[in-house]
This record gives structure tokens, sequence and C-alpha cells, in this order.
């Protein structure tokens, strides 16, 4: 039985994040993460789970044995979530693991008693540190490389979280899109698209000279969408100012749009290139030569991830596919070698977003599943 301990210095803190290159160093479809950018994340002072003002918290663990490291796991308290659901459920996240059940076991249990320790009732996960980050045990698609921000696992985590005790909670679905099948779709929906717009139903693209009004609209569109999905819980201006911050010179406006009717807002998208496809190369670490190398290669980055949708509830029904199908389209404009759109993830029974993307002729590629675990007293 493996020894489970905390990480209490930076040597324990490099393991920790170093780990996941023994699990995937043969897998050709793992992104390995930016060590600069894991440390700030994890990291109680800077990370931005820990600094948004709600008081969210986490461990960390490792799994030892003779000194060799065979496993990790952080035990998650998002009270971002919490605030929103009231359901006492805790996260368990950053979870990697040889392929042993007692490993992964030892690693669960420890992840448990601390979220009892705060009260908590149910253990969910993986999440890394939220169900915004890459997450969920990967059961199909596997064999493709995920899109930027998109969880990737061994197939054998799901047999070691069933065997311990977990079951299914949601899964997460990855559709993908072919922009030629956009430009030809776009052309048969020409007529329909000028007989929206004179209707009242416009689209215009973000505006970053507005970018603080831009993000009080995104954040208050997207949280009312999704008010009662699962998991959800509402975006902050914030948010969306870090990640533009954060994709900084990849954070295009032609990748965002705002949908009005009548000209009230009634939906909102957001895409982002998929830059894990050049931080595959660089192993981890970011060099001069691979600042170089992200600067070269952008206009070449081959799929984007449309990471924001938001539809408000009193405007589903109007016809707002031709127009996401048009915007779509034009991402090209802003990065010229993409070929692929990655609608992901959407839940399992959020029928209203599968049915959007399928009538736009995406086919789900990818599932990423999330487990439960009720604790016992």
């Amino acid at each position: 039985m493996p020894e489970i301990v905390a990480i209490k210095n930076s040597r324990d803190r490099e393991s920790f994040l170093r780990f996941p290159w023994r699990i995937y160093e043969e897998d050709p479809a793992w992104v390995p993460p930016l060590l600069s950018a894991q440390r700030k994340e994890i990291d109680p002072e800077r990370g931005p789970f820990f600094t948004d003002g709600f008081g969210s918290k986490a461990a960390f663990f490792l799994a030892k044995e003779k000194g060799e490291v065979l496993g990790r796991i952080a035990a998650v308290r998002n009270e971002r979530h919490l605030a929103r659901h009231h359901d006492k459920v805790g996260f368990f996240g950053f979870f990697e693991s040889i392929d042993d059940v007692s490993v992964a076991g030892a690693l669960l249990r420890r992840a448990e008693e601390w979220l009892m320790e705060e009260g908590l009732t149910v253990s969910r996960g993986p999440t890394s540190f939220t169900l915004s980050d890459a997450c969920g045990v990967t059961v199909k698609g596997g064999e493709r490389r995920p899109s930027v921000l998109i969880g990737h696992t061994p197939g054998y985590y799901s047999r070691l979280l069933c065997e311990n005790g977990y079951h299914k909670s949601r899964d997460l679905l990855g559709y993908e899109l072919s922009l030629e099948e956009v430009e030809t779709r776009a052309l048969r929906f020409e007529e329909e698209i000028a007989e929206i717009e004179r209707s009242g139903i416009k689209v215009r693209e973000l505006c970053m000279e507005r970018l603080d009004d831009e993000a009080e609209l995104f954040a208050k569109v997207f949280s009312m969408s999704w008010d009662r999905n699962w998991g959800s819980y509402p975006l902050m201006p914030k948010d969306f100012i870090l990640a533009a911050r954060e994709f900084g010179p990849f954070f295009d406006p032609r990748l965002g749009a705002v949908f009005s009717a009548y000209g009230e807002p009634a939906a909102v998208f957001l895409a982002v290139p998929d830059v894990w496809e050049i931080i595959q190369k660089l192993d981890g670490r970011i060099t001069p030569l691979g600042a170089l190398r992200l600067w070269r290669d952008r206009r070449r980055i081959s799929r984007v991830r449309l990471l924001i949708v938001g539809i408000l509830p009193a405007y589903r029904k109007l016809p707002l596919a031709p127009l996401m199908l048009r915007q779509t389209g034009l991402f090209r404009e802003a990065f010229p070698g993409v070929k692929t759109v990655d609608f992901s993830w959407i839940l399992e029974d959020n029928l209203i977003t599968r049915q959007l993307a399928e009538s736009l002729g995406a086919r789900h590629l990818r599932t990423q599943r999330i487990y439960d675990r009720e604790l016992d007293r």
C-alpha cells in the first residue's frame, strides 16, 4: 500500500507537476501542460481559482512507495459552485495514477477524507480545478489530440474509479465541425440569413475597444443561459478578461459574436484558437525558441474551440443557427489555417445545444466522463 503525503515544499510541488510525463510519455495524443502556468495555477497566492474572492481552497497529495511517485490528486472545495448549488459537493482533480486499483484507491480515500473534513458529502471529478478546466475521464476519442482546455486521460482511469466506488455523473460531449461543410451550408442559407436579418435579428463581432463592457455582457448572457444547467455557476466579467489576457495575441475579436433580437442581446459565443496544437511540441517549457514558435506558427493553427455558447431562454426558438454558421465561416479570416471547429464541451442532457451543433453538421467525436461518489461519515 503506498504512502499518501501532502505537498509541503517546492520539491513535492515539482514532483506533483512532473508526474504526468510518466503516465503519458508514450501517448501521442497527450499535450504536456506548460509547467510555468501550472506552478501559478496551483499556487494559493497566485492561482485564479484561489484569488477570485470566493475563498475556494484545495489540498494536494502524492502517492509514494519506496520514494517513487505512483500517483497524484487534489481535493477541491469550490466555493463558487457551493454558493450556486448548495449541494455539499466537493471535487477531486489533477488525478493521475499508474494502472493499480490500490494506488488509485489510496489517493481517492485521502482526498475524500479531506472533503469530509470540509463538511462535504459528495466527491466529484476529475476536475482541475473546475468544469471549465481540463476535466473528465476520456471514454471516447482518446486517440485524438484534445482541443485547448479539454481533458485527456488513459482509458483505464474509468476502471480505477469504478472499482473504487465511483459511478457516472455526467458525460461531456465534444463535437467537431468541418469548415468546408460550413462554407457549403452557408451558401444554401444566404437567402434565409438575409430574411432573418430583415426580421430584426442581428449579429456583430466582439469589440475589443470596449472589452470591459463586452465582458459584462458575455458574463450576464452566459450566466442566465446556463442558470439551470448541471454543474454551472455564474461567469464573472473578470473571468472573461482573464481569458483574453491569457490567450494574448491569440484572442481575436473575429472569434467572438453577440446576437441581438429586436435591439436586445439574445445570445453570445466565443471561440479560441487551439493553441495546444503548438504547445504540444514544447514539452511543457516556454523557451525563447518556444515563444518564437508560438508566434510563428499561430497562422497555421488548424482548429478553433467554441469555448462559450449562451442563448437566453426567451430566444431559444429563434432561427440563430444560420447566423452562427456564417460567423463560424469567418474564423479563417483570423486564422487562415483553420479547418475544423470543436464544439466542446456540451452536456449529454443539453439537448438544445446538441441539436444546434448537429443542425450545423457537427459530429460527436469525444466524450469526457465525470464521476461521483457519495461519502460515508
